[in-house]
Formats: structure tokens, C-alpha cells, sequence
């Protein structure tokens, strides 16, 4: 089994008219937000052999608070890969790109997360998803905010084989379900 998390960063900072959309970072909300997410994600123990970031501030920013919390203490499955990798395609990516980057995954990554963007993102997990856990299909498909993870997993043996309408989607979880 295979597992995929999708992760759309959290909510960025709109203050400077004049930073273009790549450099915006996160707003203080956002920041709230993914203490919310790294306390949840350490909860869950996450275990992503790789995970595959957009390199816009605001997607590097939601990555750099949220890695201390997953469970990264062990050797990386694939021998001589990064843990983690800054994927200039997944910004603003379509999901005919993310199914592109997904389906050339190594084998030997089992869990997978992407940190990126939407509308892709969401369009992404809903084109994936087959069957899901309770109302977590509606959930996703009736807004998937900033700093929304859902959780994919595949009976596949391997990254190529991911299709459409193949996925499971076993949770989808927002900053507003987290914080207290």
C-alpha cells in the first residue's frame, strides 16, 4: 500500500501590493495554523519518505514548521535522496503535473507528501479519490482551505500505477478542526 498526503500551505500574507504572488510569506494566522498541523502531524507520528515542496516562500515556510514535528529519524528509503525536495513544477501546479510527479516517485518510497497549491491541489485529490472515510470526501470537495491535508492511500505497488478515481481517502483535515 502506498500512502500520499496533500498538504496546501498555509494561509499567506496579502499586506506588501507589491511582493509578487511567489514571495508572499505567511500571515500570522498561517503560522497559527501549522502549529496546529505540526501538532497533529506529530500526534498521527507521519512518516513521509520524501516529501516534494513548491519553492514559494509561503509552501517553504509552512514545510520549515512543520518538519521538526513528522518522523524523519530514519535513513531515507531511497539511498542518496533528500528527505525532502523543493520542486520548482508544483507551484501553481495542474493536477495533470502533480500525477506526473507522483507517478515518478521510486518505488521505494512508500509515503509520499506534496506541499503546494491550489486549485490544483484540490483538484488533484478529488480526480484521486475513488472511496473515503466517512465525510471526508465532502468535506474536501466543499472547500479545501489553506493548510488542508488530506490522506490518499493507494493498493498499488507502485507510484506509476496511481490512476484516477484509484485512491482512498482516508482523511482530510483543516487548521479550524485542529485549534482549540
Amino acid at each position: 500500500m502506498l500512502r500520499l498526503w496533500l498538504l496546501r500551505h498555509a494561509k499567506s500574507a496579502w499586506d506588501d501590493p507589491e511582493l509578487d504572488d511567489f514571495a508572499r510569506p505567511l500571515s500570522p494566522r498561517g503560522k497559527k495554523a501549522c502549529r496546529a498541523l505540526a501538532r497533529h502531524m506529530g500526534e498521527r507520528a507521519l512518516q513521509p519518505d520524501l516529501v516534494l515542496c513548491s519553492p514559494s516562500t509561503r509552501t517553504r515556510q509552512t514545510w520549515e514548521r512543520l518538519e521538526k514535528r513528522l518522523t524523519l529519524d530514519r535513513p531515507p528509503r531511497v539511498p542518496g535522496e533528500a528527505r525532502a525536495r523543493f520542486e520548482p513544477s508544483l507551484y501553481m501546479a495542474e493536477s495533470t503535473t502533480l500525477l506526473a510527479l507522483v507517478r515518478a516517485t521510486p518505488t521505494a518510497v512508500r509515503e509520499l507528501m506534496l506541499i503546494g497549491h491550489n486549485p490544483g491541489l484540490e483538484d488533484f485529490a478529488r480526480e484521486l479519490t475513488g472511496t473515503s472515510a466517512g465525510d471526508a470526501l465532502s468535506r474536501l470537495t466543499e472547500k479545501y482551505p489553506t493548510g488542508g491535508l488530506a490522506e490518499l492511500t493507494f493498493s498499488v505497488k507502485s507510484w506509476g500505477q496511481v490512476a484516477t478515481k484509484s485512491g482512498f481517502l482516508a482523511s482530510f483535515v483543516v487548521p479550524a478542526q485542529l485549534e482549540g
